[in-house]
């Protein structure tokens, strides 16, 4: 048995919300459970302007009588970061979501923005964590004004 197999990770909760509707528009974001070790995240949402300028504020929270600050709390310039990966934790994250998303290229982003079909995979998340619940709460912001949060709560349960 490698640790691969004694590891569970299952998302709970995806919550997400515009701040702009004149800017962001959220379709979906749901979570669909394919059977009961796997449960997908959809996400669709539409940018109605270019932007050029886009930052994101990524927080890891872990459940303790509330959420507590956990793991990290960083904030990416998402044009720069697409053009060359710079934070380890953001390339662990993005690592995760690349072949589920069409978020794969250089600002401008425009139009719809889609993640359909994600999951999360043990083997893709190098981090050794304790058991609980967590919270990946990502603020999304264009010229350093958050236009729409994405909040993902998740398991991590080690069976070792």
């Amino acid at each position: 048995m490698n640790y691969n197999d004694a590891v569970e990770f299952k998302m709970t909760n995806a919550v997400c919300n515009s701040l702009n509707k004149s800017w962001v528009v959220i379709h979906e974001c749901r979570l669909r459970a394919i059977n009961r070790h796997k449960i997908t995240l959809n996400f669709n949402g539409t940018f109605l302007h270019p932007a050029n300028h886009m930052s994101v504020r990524l927080e890891m929270f872990q459940k303790a009588n509330g959420y507590k600050p956990w793991l990290f709390n960083t904030s990416v310039d998402v044009c720069r970061y697409v053009r060359k990966p710079f934070n380890p934790f953001v390339i662990m994250i993005v690592n995760l979501l690349m072949e589920f998303t069409n978020f794969n290229h250089t600002c401008p982003f425009v139009g719809p923005q889609i993640v359909k079909g994600f999951y999360l995979r043990s083997n893709l998340f190098p981090l050794a964590m304790p058991t609980g619940d967590y919270l990946l709460a990502l603020t999304w912001s264009f010229y350093a004004k958050p236009q729409f949060l994405t909040n993902v709560y998740f398991v991590f349960k080690e069976d070792l």
